[in-house]
């Protein structure tokens, strides 16, 4: 498979222009609310965003704020935790074969095919971030990075702040099955719904969200 594409530098872009390119294609924030597992945005919302009949929703609240202002101090804990190196990649990336299914990572690791996602999270959400839980809508985001870096991609790692006072990091292996069924939704969302101009169902993905609970469950006793 050939390898992802530079679609446009980032590194002098302000937010508002970053949040117009991103109408250009579907994102790994957006492949979590494609599959009906994001709690805060639905389908119907993000084609009304894709259709331009919207503008993007802006990340100005104070939750959003703090959080890109602590993803240095995220990234620079994970070095020291886990040994690790890491960098920035400034470019939204695309899929070899499909240019709308892009990807804008917070990091690459250094010396290994990996990516970094920085996390900052209410102390009220720690439960799901225990043991080795990871929130739906992460988890399909860190998939869809990997499925468009390529298959030499292995893995991928969580940082995160919960309630700016513990600090987690997970390591998540790839999961070419869930990628293709990732892709085979956002290529479906994007066609009939974007392209055709179709508004899809107000309800989400019921499949999808039991396809990661059986898939990702815990066996307890």
């Amino acid at each position: 498979m050939p390898e992802s594409a530079v679609v446009l530098s980032t590194t002098e872009l302000d937010h508002e222009e970053w949040l117009k390119a991103r109408t250009h294609g579907i994102g790994g924030s957006d492949a979590g609310v494609i599959l009906g597992v994001n709690k805060w945005k639905t389908p119907f919302e993000l084609w009304l965003e894709k259709t331009g009949q919207v503008d993007p929703v802006s990340s100005d609240n104070e939750a959003a704020y703090f959080g890109n202002l602590l993803e240095d101090v995220v990234a620079k804990e994970f070095e020291k935790r886990s040994g690790k190196k890491v960098r920035r990649r400034n470019a939204i990336l695309h899929h070899p074969e499909h240019d709308f299914i892009r990807a804008n990572v917070d990091r690459l690791v250094v010396g290994e095919k990996a990516v970094l996602e920085c996390k900052t999270a209410s102390a009220y959400l720690l439960k799901e971030w225990e043991n080795d839980e990871v929130p739906g809508s992460y988890l399909v985001q860190m998939q869809h990075y990997l499925g468009v870096l390529g298959q030499e991609y292995k893995k991928g790692y969580f940082a995160v702040l919960i309630g700016g006072q513990k600090f987690i990091w997970k390591e998540i292996e790839r999961d070419d099955e869930l990628i293709n069924m990732i892709f085979q939704a956002e290529i479906d969302f994007w066609e009939k719904h974007v392209l055709a101009n179709v508004p899809p169902a107000l309800d989400g993905s019921s499949a999808a969200e039991q396809f990661l609970k059986e898939r990702y469950a815990k066996t307890e006793p």
